[in-house]
């Protein structure tokens, strides 16, 4: 595999604040899921809104037997505030 799966993912499971920056921003080097390494670059887009980005990981994790229902906007807004681009 060229990047990492979504289902199943102990990396999306453990880093919700991380995934939503990587959403907007991308991620360069090393992410290791389900004890695989991973070393492509992922860009990110940088033109989602939060609304957007919460719409996006609302489904993603709500989706292959994760319940975690809506996340918030303010959740991406804190999550983004704390994000080095």
């Amino acid at each position: 595999m060229v990047y990492p799966p979504l289902n199943p993912s102990d990396y999306l499971e453990k880093n919700f604040n991380s995934v939503l920056c990587q959403m907007k921003y991308g991620k360069q080097g090393e992410m290791i899921v389900n004890g695989e390494n991973y070393n492509k670059p992922m860009p990110g887009v940088r033109s989602l809104t939060e609304l957007e980005i919460a719409e996006i990981a609302t489904y993603i994790y709500n989706t292959w037997g994760h319940e975690r229902e809506l996340v918030e906007i303010t959740e991406v807004h804190q999550a983004l505030e704390k994000c080095v681009p």
